[in-house]
């Protein structure tokens, strides 16, 4: 049982720290920042992991050098500042098959049939809403939002309260995993963008051999009949590069957390 009526100012100072990190993962991270998940169970789970966290670390020495209001306010900052690094990461796979639906998208010719995107509050490509909701189910399924609630518990660990500091090397791994984005992107779209390039090539054959053919009449249902049959054969291809890159940014922001505790 919890006796938080009996945590000294320290532990309260702490228990906050905890609890604004934490808001700062729900923001970003895939899955616990859903605008579907009604607001009052965010709050109590995020309250919940910040009781749950705060009896497990000791009191930083730190908070013995905090002398005003706005030294207080920097560790806020710094502190909701680690959740969004970690949340990020993993929501950097969702708009990596975001860009490879849009980029799909225009090459079946679905370029203006664009959907609302609630989470990210701005129109996508209806292919990338599909695959983006297909990433979800599958991220879910394999149990991916254990590893963000575990990067956050080792969070703790390894980056006290009050202990971050920003280096040039953790804005170089940021931007390293950042692009990594649009390999996520391309290896998504390359089966369609592929089969789709043969068959323009196809195509394209088939006009010098028949010039009364309207290749632009007859080509547009078959890219489209093409690209969604690929897309369905390309889905073991699709849930492999989700997971592969899951394994990627687990360890990528193992790697960021250290340098970050480090610094």
């Amino acid at each position: 049982m919890f006796e938080f009526i009996n945590f000294s100012s320290d532990k309260i100072i702490i228990f906050l720290l905890i609890v604004i990190r934490t808001s700062g993962l729900f923001i970003m991270a895939p899955v616990l920042s859903d605008k579907g998940i009604p607001k009052l169970i965010k709050i109590g789970l995020i309250i919940m992991f910040g009781l749950l966290i705060t009896s497990t670390i000791p009191n930083p020495e730190i908070f013995s050098d905090i002398k005003s209001t706005w030294q207080l306010a920097g560790l806020v900052f710094n502190e909701i500042l680690i959740g969004f690094i970690l949340g990020l990461l993993f929501r950097m796979i969702f708009y990596g098959v975001l860009i490879a639906g849009t980029i799909v998208g225009y090459q079946i010719g679905f370029m203006f049939a664009q959907v609302f995107d609630p989470t990210n509050q701005t129109q996508v490509s209806i292919i990338g809403r599909f695959w983006y909701v297909l990433a979800l189910l599958f991220f879910i399924s394999i149990n991916g939002h254990h590893l963000i609630i575990n990067g956050l518990v080792e969070s703790f660990t390894v980056i006290p309260p009050g202990n971050f500091h920003i280096t040039g090397e953790v804005g170089e791994m940021m931007i390293k995993y950042s692009a990594y984005i649009f390999v996520i992107a391309f290896k998504i779209a390359a089966p369609v963008v592929i089969t789709l390039y043969l068959t323009d090539i196809a195509l394209g054959s088939i006009s010098k051999t028949m010039p009364t053919m309207n290749v632009f009449f007859v080509g547009m249902p078959i890219k489209i009949a093409v690209g969604l049959v690929v897309m369905g054969l390309s889905l073991p291809m699709f849930t492999y590069v989700i997971k592969q890159s899951m394994h990627y940014f687990d360890t990528g922001m193992r790697t960021l957390l250290y340098s970050i505790g480090k610094a």
